[in-house]
């Protein structure tokens, strides 16, 4: 009896313990958080957006062709970087293409370099198979490589500035890194 009654002590300390400390992970983990938001043509779209991380500082948001005009979300959303006091890019991605999947990977596994590189920053996602890639253009983005970057201006205009996978060798953290680093931040 003395033997259930000390493991059954045990089982109630640790369960304690557990429910009474908080787990490292939830303090800088992003919140993944739902925008909806009414299209032109009245529907109803919801928009992915991960709210600031505590510890690096950026926003990542994913629009579809079906939220509306690119032109004018892309207003919205500078405004919203504006806000923040972040800056707004625009990054052309796909699921099958090989270095999105690595910055994805990084970024959702906290590495510390791509963290730090994306601090400041406002990622607007747009998917080229979703936005229909023809010829190396979508819609007034031109580009060979995915992905790509363009930094906007406050307007959710391209400023002109742009960087692609070809940037770096190897899709690894430390390559990757320092060469987004030095795209999101050379003029800070």
């Amino acid at each position: 009896m003395k033997k259930f009654i000390l493991i059954l002590s045990t089982l109630v300390v640790t369960l304690a313990c557990k429910a009474l400390t908080p787990n490292p992970q939830e303090a800088i983990n992003p919140v993944i958080a739902n925008e909806t938001s009414t299209t032109l043509d009245g529907t109803k779209s919801t928009t992915e957006q991960t709210p600031e991380a505590v510890h690096a500082g950026f926003t990542i948001v994913r629009l579809r062709p079906n939220d509306g005009d690119l032109a004018a979300m892309l207003a919205k959303e500078a405004q919203k970087a504006a806000a923040l006091g972040q800056m707004p890019v625009v990054e052309f991605d796909a699921t099958w293409c090989p270095p999105c999947q690595a910055i994805d990977a990084a970024i959702k596994a906290e590495d510390e370099l791509m963290l730090n590189a994306y601090a400041g920053t406002y990622i607007i996602k747009l998917d080229v198979d979703e936005w229909g890639w023809n010829n190396g253009k979508v819609e007034f983005f031109q580009f060979d490589f995915i992905p790509v970057y363009f930094k906007l201006d406050d307007a959710g205009e391209p400023t002109g500035e742009q960087i692609d996978g070809g940037a770096w060798n190897e899709d690894i953290p430390k390559n990757i890194a320092p060469v987004m680093d030095k795209f999101f931040h050379k003029d800070s």
